[in-house]
């Protein structure tokens, strides 16, 4: 019972991470939403006391990333037609923002056993933001409120034995720390993610206003 239990809870913790459909509110009836692919363009900057991922990406594979991811996810969603006619269209999507973000904080080692006790560790973090504007065709005066996402990962400082402690058979005591990197395309990752999951505020959104 247990582990159908955990089975149970693993599954739908994965759903809920793996698809961001699952909170995606239905759009009642079929909308014609026009975008402009000539305003995908994502802006990357570090503020980190050292950039280690920012610059392992560009502009150009960032963008297209978000875009795709955004292109198919709309395309994918029910009673949306994703275009850029403009021809008897519904609403349009204006790109406000899309940027990616490097930055830093410093951690302190609290472990008395340790001899990393009281050292600091600097990590890296990477934020992926994103903004749209939505305006209605039949009144382009009338703008709904905008919508958004972001999503973040941060590295991590841990004492847990990795493959090299397991193969030397040190750290047995979990008194070594070190620091869990980011894959070297997270910047790219979290650009699709984000890319996908902007569909849920954008349906919430025209969902609404379609009341």
């Amino acid at each position: 019972m247990r582990y159908l239990f955990s089975l149970g809870i693993f599954t739908a913790v994965t759903l809920l991470l793996n698809s961001c459909t699952v909170f995606k509110k239905s759009i009642p009836k079929p909308v014609k939403i026009v975008y402009y692919e000539s305003e995908f363009n994502a802006s990357l900057f570090s503020s980190a006391s050292y950039t280690k991922y920012t610059d392992l990406v560009n502009q150009q594979e960032v963008s297209e990333g978000f875009l795709q991811n955004f292109k198919s996810e709309g395309s994918g969603t029910p009673n949306v037609i994703l275009t850029t006619d403009e021809t008897d269209a519904d609403f349009i999507l204006h790109l406000k923002t899309l940027r990616v973000r490097e930055s830093s904080k410093t951690e302190k080692i609290n472990d008395a056993k340790s001899n990393y006790n009281g050292m600091d560790v600097v990590l890296n973090s990477v934020e992926c933001y994103a903004e749209f504007e939505i305006i209605t065709v039949k009144d382009k005066n009338r703008r709904l409120n905008n919508c958004f996402n972001s999503k973040s990962r941060t590295e991590k400082v841990n004492n847990n034995r990795d493959l090299s402690d397991l193969i030397s058979g040190s750290n047995k005591d979990h008194t070594q720390y070190h620091t869990k990197l980011l894959s070297d395309k997270i910047a790219l990752n979290l650009a699709q993610d984000v890319g996908r999951r902007i569909w849920v505020p954008i349906t919430r959104r025209i969902s609404k206003a379609l009341k």
